[in-house]
C-alpha cells in the first residue's frame, strides 16, 4: 500500500517512515514537504491513506482536507501541532477520520493507522459505477471502457462521476462547479470545457462530433453510455 505523508517537519518525517518501514511490511511511504507536492501526488495517483499535518506553512491543510473529500473517501489522519478542540472538530466535520497531537508519539501513529485501515476494509466495499461499457471506480482515479484502463486525474474524476451519476440527464455548468470546487460564484464554463476535452480524449470521444459526453450548449454536458441497454448508474 501508499501511504503519503504530508509533513514539513524532516525530523517528524523520518520517524515515521522510520517506524512504518520497521513494523509494517510492504507500505510504501511517500513524502511531501509542501502542499504542492502533495497535490502532484494526488493527480497522478491516489494514495491508500494520507498523514496531513495542519500546520502546512504554503496551503491552508482544512481546505486540502475539504477539497480531497470532494472527490474521495481515501482514509485521511490530520497531525496538529497544538491541542486545540476548535481544530479538532472542524478536522472531523471537513472528514478527517483520525486526529492526533504532537508532540508526534510514532508508534502511536502506527497503532491507529492499523486500526483505521482495519476497519476500512472491513466496512468499505469499493463501489464501482457502471455505465454501460463504462466503469468507474468511486474512490479511485480510474476509469475503463471496455478493457480499456483510463487513468484520471482527481478533478476529471469527479466531473466524470458526477455524469456518470446522473446519466442520461444534461448536468448544468453550475451543478459540475459545486461538485469540483464547492463554489459556483465564478463562472467556470472554460475551465470546464478544457477538463471535458480531457476526458473526452481519454475515453477516445470525438470531441468535433461526440458521441459519448454531449454538449448541450448554454447548459451544461450530457452522457451518453457507451453501447448499453442500461438506463441508470448501477452499483456493484
Amino acid at each position: 500500500m501508499r501511504f503519503l505523508v504530508i509533513e514539513p517537519v524532516r525530523a517528524d518525517l523520518e520517524a515515521i517512515n522510520s517506524i512504518f518501514k520497521m513494523c509494517w511490511h510492504g507500505i510504501l511511504i511517500i513524502a511531501a514537504h509542501t502542499g504542492a507536492e502533495a497535490w502532484e501526488t494526488i493527480e497522478k495517483r491516489l494514495p491508500d491513506l494520507i498523514i496531513l499535518d495542519l500546520t502546512m506553512p504554503d496551503i491552508d491543510s482544512f481546505e486540502m482536507v475539504k477539497s480531497v473529500r470532494l472527490f474521495s473517501s481515501v482514509p485521511l489522519i490530520v497531525i496538529d501541532a497544538n491541542q486545540n478542540e476548535s481544530s479538532l472538530v472542524r478536522s472531523f466535520e471537513l472528514g478527517a477520520d483520525d486526529y492526533l497531537i504532537k508532540p508526534l508519539r510514532p508508534l502511536e501513529l502506527l497503532a491507529r493507522t492499523k486500526s483505521l485501515m482495519r476497519r476500512i476494509s472491513t466496512n468499505r466495499n469499493d463501489q464501482i459505477l457502471v455505465a454501460g461499457m463504462l466503469r468507474l471506480h468511486a474512490s479511485l482515479h480510474m476509469a475503463y471502457l471496455g478493457d480499456k484502463e483510463v487513468a484520471l486525474t482527481r478533478t476529471e474524476h469527479v466531473i466524470l462521476r458526477h455524469l456518470v451519476e446522473n446519466m442520461g440527464n444534461t448536468v448544468s455548468h453550475r451543478s459540475i462547479a459545486q461538485k469540483v470546487w464547492g463554489d459556483d460564484s465564478v463562472d467556470s464554463s472554460a475551465s470546464l470545457r478544457v477538463y471535458i476535452e480531457h476526458i473526452r480524449k481519454k475515453l477516445g470521444d470525438n470531441s468535433r462530433c461526440p458521441s459519448l459526453i454531449l454538449t448541450e450548449t448554454g447548459f451544461g454536458y450530457r452522457l451518453i453510455p457507451p453501447e448499453t441497454r442500461v438506463n441508470e448508474p448501477v452499483m456493484v
